[in-house]
This record gives structure tokens, sequence and C-alpha cells, in this order.
């Protein structure tokens, strides 16, 4: 998701070393990157024009805050897009010359992956990595081995993606408990659940990193007599997330084989929420929104089990999770309307607010996504809202504020899930008292 602040603060260095030739050891998934720079547009009245670059996929916006507008410009697409700021009297500066290179020396040599290998293996997996970002291969032993080796846990493969890859939901189960007397025993009421999406825009690494992190916390730091069913997607962009890896360090969107000249979908405007809102219809576009609703097979697994759990049992709570800005949204994303139960939202928000910045300072904010950030529409924030009734529906924007944006480094993982997972906690139990089970 584009996100507020800055994205990335470049040191003068830095760019200057830009002018020069590019060295020859540029890693495979940056080498795409090569020739794209990071402009600025130093004036707010420049957003229609922006957003007209963006639907037609010639810019990728990194930047929806202040007063200014900072977006990625592939070389080939530069001649087109300095010729429409001119016509439309807005000047820009070059931040960046060369993303491949800025990358290279921001991130250094393969995220220093620490030992990670050492420590999770086909055969033994026990806890995700706080240090280090997993490949999609580390994130499946972390899953099959939690599946095999803890009761509470059933790991099931909703469907496959594009490529054939598992979309993995983790179902970790309240202890069942039987109440005598007055009180109802919870197998006698509709069931209450909690349902937490990682990983649907590929280049976020921390969201699926953090996603993993909370399993564990659920597994070992939450109460298991709260009666709460948890479902969490850790990973619903297997494919993507794979390609950042050894294609394309920034890619957004899925794998679809587009008929035109560029790939991919992305699956936060492809849900059949007001689809279109907010959205692209050009395939280059970072936010193409498919060629229908829920074309994509990430976007119809996720949706249709959400639909069937949803029928069985309550959804207290649906979060989606992304980077960055570090700003908890809710709904709508279409319309600046209010969604049901507003209030009730901004109220638990804000728990979550004081909780996460109670960890380490680090300050969260809250907005209204079409009012306070952009339109986006065809996301699984307005979906849920509207189509199953969720009283409490986010997307949250991890850290940071733009200094590493995308490429947030991995000792930052740690820190980032331990603050939500106070500031979630702490939401549900603001939550839990609230009589939203029913009877069946």
């Amino acid at each position: 998701m584009w996100c507020v602040g800055h994205w990335l603060v470049v040191v003068a260095a830095v760019v200057v070393a830009t002018v020069a030739a590019l060295p020859a050891n540029i890693p495979e998934n940056l080498q795409p990157l090569i020739g794209h720079q990071v402009w600025e547009v130093s004036s707010e009245r420049g957003e229609a024009v922006l957003w007209n670059l963006v639907t037609e996929g010639h810019i990728d916006v990194l930047d929806h805050s202040g007063t200014t507008r900072k977006f990625r410009v592939a070389g080939k697409d530069a001649d087109k897009v300095a010729g429409t700021l001119r016509t439309a009297n807005l000047t820009h500066s070059v931040l960046i010359r060369d993303l491949a290179l800025f990358l290279k020396e921001e991130e250094g040599p393969v995220e220093r992956r620490a030992d990670i290998s050492r420590s999770c293996t086909t055969t033994s997996c026990p806890v995700p990595s706080k240090d280090a970002y997993m490949t999609f291969k580390e994130i499946e032993y972390y899953l099959k081995h939690i599946g095999n080796n803890n009761p509470r846990v059933e790991l099931r493969s909703l469907g496959k993606s594009h490529e054939g890859r598992d979309i993995w939901l983790v179902h970790i189960k309240p202890v069942t408990s039987k109440r005598v007397g007055a009180r109802i025993a919870f197998s006698h009421m509709r069931k209450r659940a909690i349902w937490i999406e990682g990983g649907i825009h590929a280049r976020e690494r921390i969201s699926p990193a953090v996603t993993l992190l909370l399993i564990d916390h659920f597994l070992n730091d939450f109460p298991q007599d709260k009666p709460f069913d948890i479902y969490i997607v850790p990973m619903a962009n297997p494919d993507g997330y794979v390609y950042t890896w050894t294609n394309d360090r920034l890619w957004r969107k899925n794998r679809r084989n587009n008929a035109g000249s560029c790939e991919g979908v992305d699956l936060n405007r492809n849900w059949d929420a007001h689809w279109g809102v907010g959205a692209s219809t050009q395939t280059c576009s970072e936010v193409y929104r498919g060629p229908s609703p829920f074309s994509e097979p990430e976007t119809k697994v996720l949706s249709e089990e959400m639909t069937r759990l949803n029928n069985q049992l309550n959804f207290d709570l649906v979060l989606s999770i992304h980077n960055y800005g570090q700003v908890l949204l809710y709904p709508y994303g279409w319309t600046t309307n209010p969604a049901p139960h507003t209030e009730d939202m901004k109220k638990k928000g804000n728990v979550f607010l004081k909780a996460a910045k109670a960890h380490a300072g680090t300050v969260y904010t809250m907005v209204n996504t079409a009012g306070g950030f952009y339109y986006a529409a065809g996301a699984t924030d307005d979906w849920a809202k509207e189509k199953l009734g969720t009283r409490y529906v986010y997307t949250l924007e991890l850290r940071d504020k733009g200094r590493y944006g995308f490429t947030l480094p991995a000792n930052q993982i740690l820190s980032t899930a331990t603050e939500v997972w106070q500031g979630l906690d702490m939401m549900i139990n603001a939550i839990a008292p609230e009589k939203t089970a029913r009877p069946n």
C-alpha cells in the first residue's frame, strides 16, 4: 500500500555516487531498478496529475503526506513524466538518481541473513526469525512445524496461487470451556474469531515477518481460554514475495500473466467492494485492479474462506497488515462517508495506539482511509466491513515513516512485532467483554 511519510532519506554522498558508472555486482533482484529514480513534486496541487500518471503505469507514488509527493520513475518513463509535469506547471527535483545502487548501499549483502539457515530446516523450524527476513520456503518450514507439533494449531492450504504455491491458513484454537450453572457453555454459543492477513503486497517484507511473530505470540502469550478462534494468513501473495527475492525487490503485485506487456494484479484492489475506485484498468499500473473482482486465485480463496467462516462464527476483528507509514486505517476507502461502527473502531484503535507506543515509543496515528489517506477500494478492509459486517476492521501500516520504507532493516523485525503485539493484545482485551457472541 502507498504510505504516509518520506520514502528514503538521501545522503548527499550516495546521490553523487550514482552519477558514476554502476558497479557490476548489483544483486539480481535489484537489476530491474537500474535507472529508476525517485522524484519529488513540491506542491499539493500536483495530486491529480500524479494520480493520472499512476493509473497509466508511469510512476509509483511513495508518499502521500505533507506538501510534497515522492514517487519512483523508471528510465523509460522519465521523458513522459517530465513532460506531463511541465505541461501542468509543476517542478520536480531528483532525490535518488539510481535506485538500484541506492538500495544496494542501503541493504548491504543479502540483508545480512544471520544464522536463520541453521535454525530453520525442513525437519525443524520451531520459531519464526526475529532478525532476518525468511524466504517463502523457510516460512513454510515454520508453518508445518507448528502444524505438526502444536495440538491447538490447524494448518490448511486454502488453494494455490497463479504459480502453484500454497496459500496457508493457520487456525489457532482456544481451549474449550464448559461452564456450569447459570453460565452458557461456549459450545452453545456462536464462536468468536479474529482474522489477520499479511503479505498481500509482495515488497512489504516486514508484514509477513510481523504476522509470523504474531502467530508465536498467540501460541505462547495469549490466554488459551479466551473465546477466540484465531485465523492468520501470513503470506497472501507467495508468488510476488518469491519474485522480490529472485527478480525485483520492489515488486508489489501478484504474478498474473496479463495479455499486455506488464504482469501482475494489485491484490488489494481486486476484492468485490466498489471494485475500481482508487484503482487502474492499465496492466502496467501498480494499482491495476485485475480484469474482474476476485479474478485472482489468491483473493478468491481468501474471500471464500472468510465467507465460509463468517457463516459459522463472528469475526470480531479483521486486520490487514502492510507497510509503511505507522498508520492504523479504518474503512471506508471508497468513500468519505462514515462506515458502520466508526466511533467504535476509533475507540479501539486508540487503545492500540497507546499500547503500541508504550513498547519503544513508536508513534502510530489513526485515520480514515479515504478521508485522511487516499481513495482505495477493492481492498480487504472495505470488503470485510461491507460484505461480512465485521465491527472492527483495520489496515495497519507498520514501520517506518519512510527512512527505509519497503526495505526496513531486519534488525527492526522484533521491535516492530513486539509493539504490534502489545497494541493488538490490548485491543482484543477491550473487544472481548462486548456481547458479540450469540446463540446458534
